[in-house]
């Protein structure tokens, strides 16, 4: 299992044995998953990522997120972790996960690099749990509920304003 993005570095702690990387086929790497989370079949246009683990001598998918890229923005939806992968983990392995803040918060550090050259990247989040660790993970409240934000970089806060107006016009993504 290896890291694909130059643009963030896993924890050393988990290589080996954890792993992101983006890929083309969604249902082949994360179709069961996110059917089970969303009942039904994954986006069938780019941006997929998939977080692994190594299990059983296999490798597993344990999280997937979906990126969809727009008018310079992405918006990042979709995401959803397997519970019951998670569980199969060794108690050390479920241990290091959380001292490094969980999954999802790597599938975010990851994927925030990896689409760094959009001008923002938007979440729409309604759950407490989720939306605490997508703060933690870099994204910022907009005014708008549920609408949340992460700047990959500074921008004036009148574009950062004409972004978020449109990202808002969207709704729920």
């Amino acid at each position: 299992m290896t890291t694909l993005s130059a643009r963030y570095r896993l924890p050393e702690v988990t290589h080996g044995w954890f792993d992101i990387a983006e890929v083309d086929d969604a249902g082949a790497a994360a179709g069961e998953l996110f059917r089970r989370s969303f009942r039904g079949a994954p986006p069938d246009f780019p941006r997929h990522y998939v977080a692994r683990v190594a299990l059983d001598g296999t490798s597993r998918t344990i999280g997937y997120v979906h990126m969809t890229p727009t008018d310079g923005i992405y918006l990042c939806g979709g995401m959803c972790m397997d519970e019951r992968v998670y569980r199969r983990l060794a108690a050390g392995r479920r241990a290091t996960m959380k001292a490094i803040g969980g999954i999802a918060e790597q599938m975010l550090r990851y994927v925030f690099a990896d689409c760094s050259d959009g001008r923002a990247i938007f979440g729409y989040v309604g759950d407490r749990r989720a939306e605490r660790v997508d703060l933690r993970a870099g994204f910022r409240h907009t005014g708008y509920k549920h609408l949340i934000v992460y700047w990959p970089r500074p921008l004036p806060e009148s574009e950062q304003r004409t972004l978020i107006e449109k990202a808002a016009a969207i709704g729920p993504f």
